[in-house]
């Protein structure tokens, strides 16, 4: 039984997420990249042993956006976003990083076109 199957299609379990900095700074360094605003996304594939499940890291700058209750609440958009929409992505075993760029404070909706557009693009690679 896969990891998805036992958690649910809509869960964002900790097992999804990217904190390792090997991994991090590997995902930096040769993946590869593109932008949708107000993102720019890194992404690789993963090794075929690795899990069963796509893994993501989020960030948004301190530099760009300076309170971090902004950057938190841009945070959990994204999260939730990419929690509703990762079945887009379900047979690709990625890891991705979403880092948003910019300085303005994006409502919801904005933010999921966004990540849904990402996703799509990932899907079709």
């Amino acid at each position: 039984m896969n990891e998805r199957s036992k958690k649910g299609q809509f869960s964002f379990s900790k097992s999804e997420r990217i904190s390792e900095k090997k991994i991090i700074d590997n995902l930096f360094s040769s993946g590869k990249k593109f932008s949708v605003y107000p993102f720019d996304v890194r992404f690789l594939n993963q090794d075929e042993n690795s899990d069963s499940i796509s893994k993501v890291l989020i960030t948004v700058s301190s530099s760009k956006i300076k309170s971090a209750v902004k950057r938190n609440l841009l945070k959990r958009r994204i999260k939730e976003s990419y929690r509703i929409n990762k079945n887009i992505i379900y047979n690709k075993l990625l890891m991705i990083a979403f880092v948003y760029v910019s300085e303005e404070i994006f409502t919801f909706s904005v933010i999921d076109k966004a990540i849904k557009k990402i996703l799509k693009k990932l899907s079709e690679l």
